[in-house]
């Protein structure tokens, strides 16, 4: 009898673990790395599409490159149709180390 306690004991420690491990590493608990461009287009009144055209024709992506210049911020605020303000709001807003905090 003791021998069939201890191998169900097993099993249902095997199978908790299992769980655990599925809850944390599951494919669909994964972040994206970017920033959520489907958000900050639907802020500034645009497709996501269209965002991410004019973003890599006007800022070129360096994930760990120096933030856009002002002239850069001018030219995406314009092709965009949005003030440079407005545009500062937004992607402050969306800035990683922001989202990390929610």
């Amino acid at each position: 009898m003791r021998g069939i306690g201890y191998r169900l004991t097993d099993l249902l420690v095997i199978a908790a673990c299992s769980l655990t491990f599925v809850a944390v590493a599951s494919p669909w608990r994964h972040t994206p790395d970017g920033p959520p461009i489907g958000l900050i287009a639907q802020e500034l009144g645009t497709t996501p599409e269209h965002f991410r055209q004019v973003a890599e024709k006007i800022v070129p992506r360096h994930p760990s490159g120096p933030p856009p210049t002002e002239a850069q911020k001018k030219e995406l605020a314009a092709a965009l149709d949005v003030s440079v303000e407005q545009l500062d709001t937004v992607m402050e807003k969306y800035r990683p180390d922001r989202l990390r905090q929610r």
